[in-house]
């Protein structure tokens, strides 16, 4: 089953990318901002944001509010019959005993366990509230990108120098980032994009998260090294759509740029959502503890399992899914499907190879280029 859900995931990137989208490019729409819980009001995380933006965006629905039959119903709404739902699913802890082979001791763990709801979006429903269709409009949710930034440098975080040239990248050496001038970009959007792409990989500093794409860095083109460059591309996405920015150029759609994720992504089914589940711890640090939310609130909203940096799964997979509305007599049939199969997922840690961290760094171009060629970041003898 957690193959399953990896591999859904993953054909719905590799779809993506296969018509030309970068689907880790903000999908959902700037004016209404990123896609919420229906039942708490809250982003969706990890994960979610971009699947749940990429069906959105297939089927043109324009509000960001997502619930479950039984939710929409409670809040006085009514699915419209044939609207086909999506698969939202999210982590939670379950107790399991394990007895030793050799000495008969029985320990008990804590394992995460993977479910799944089926969620419709506000525009597949008639008669819910007007707050769940907003109007288009500013909907940045924290600070100007430039606050943002400076917080993050000033609560202990890497250097940041700028350097006439074209250079963009992160030395975990030295813990610097180098950018031009902002100048020297051609808007302030791509400016901010570039930022939030080395602040990204700043993150996986071992004095921070000490992510192995960082702390660990092996070789280019293994596994390690696309997903280190795939969590520093979502969490640019991530920090753009929190402040309100989105410079199309960010992310370039070049047949080779496409080409080489395609093989990355063919290649490693867990890759996508485990470097998305990194991807929203490194914006989390970056914007500030109180923009981390409590435990209770991740529910169902794509809370990464707990247990280590090095788990290599995340919090939701959405897919677009085969089941349509039932407006059966009573109901049961949908509320029971809501409930979701459970799946008791390994607890998997990488162990690293250690290497010296004097002989990498991070860097990123604007724009970006060819995974296959090695860009957006490169390890560089200092």
């Amino acid at each position: 089953m957690s193959d399953t859900i990896h591999k859904i995931v993953t054909d719905r990137m590799i779809a993506a990318l296969q018509r030309g989208t970068v689907p880790w490019r903000k999908p959902w729409q700037a004016a209404t901002g990123q896609p919420r819980s229906m039942s708490t009001g809250q982003p969706y995380r990890g994960i979610n944001p971009f699947l749940l933006g990429l069906t959105a965006a297939e089927e043109g629905y324009s509000s960001p509010y997502w619930g479950t039959y039984r939710q929409v119903s409670e809040l006085g709404g009514q699915v419209r019959k044939g609207e086909r739902s999506t698969l939202v699913v999210f982590w939670k802890q379950a107790r399991a005993e394990q007895r030793d082979p050799q000495t008969g001791e029985l320990t008990v763990k804590q394992l995460p366990v993977l479910r799944y709801y089926r969620v419709f979006n506000a525009a597949q429903a008639d008669h819910l509230p007007g707050r769940f269709y907003p109007a288009p409009g500013d909907r940045s949710e924290i600070a100007h990108p430039q606050a943002v930034l400076d917080a993050y440098l000033a609560r202990g975080g890497p250097t940041l120098v700028h350097v006439a040239g074209d250079r963009a990248d992160y030395h975990p050496a030295t813990d610097i980032i180098r950018l031009p001038p902002r100048a020297q970009f051609r808007t302030p959007e791509g400016y901010y994009a570039t930022a939030f792409h080395e602040a990204g990989h700043s993150t996986g500093h071992p004095a921070r998260l000490n992510r192995p794409g960082i702390a660990a860095f092996d070789h280019f083109g293994s596994g390690r090294y696309a997903r280190e460059e795939l969590i520093a591309q979502m969490t640019s996405s991530l920090l753009g759509a929190q402040t309100g920015i989105d410079d199309p150029a960010t992310f370039a759609n070049s047949a080779s740029y496409i080409a080489g994720w395609l093989r990355a992504l063919d290649n490693d089914h867990r890759l996508v959502i485990a470097a998305a589940a990194h991807a929203q711890r490194a914006s989390d640090l970056i914007t500030g503890p109180e923009r981390q939310p409590a435990k209770d609130s991740d529910r169902g909203l794509g809370a990464a399992p707990p247990g280590g940096e090095h788990l290599p799964a995340i919090s939701t997979a959405s897919v677009k899914g085969s089941h349509q509305a039932d407006h059966g007599p009573d109901g049961h049939a949908v509320a029971d499907s809501e409930r979701g199969d459970q799946v008791v997922f390994p607890l998997v840690t990488a162990q690293p190879e250690p290497v010296p961290l004097t002989s990498a760094a991070a860097s990123a171009k604007e724009p970006t280029g060819s995974l296959s060629h090695g860009s957006d970041w490169q390890a560089e003898a200092d």
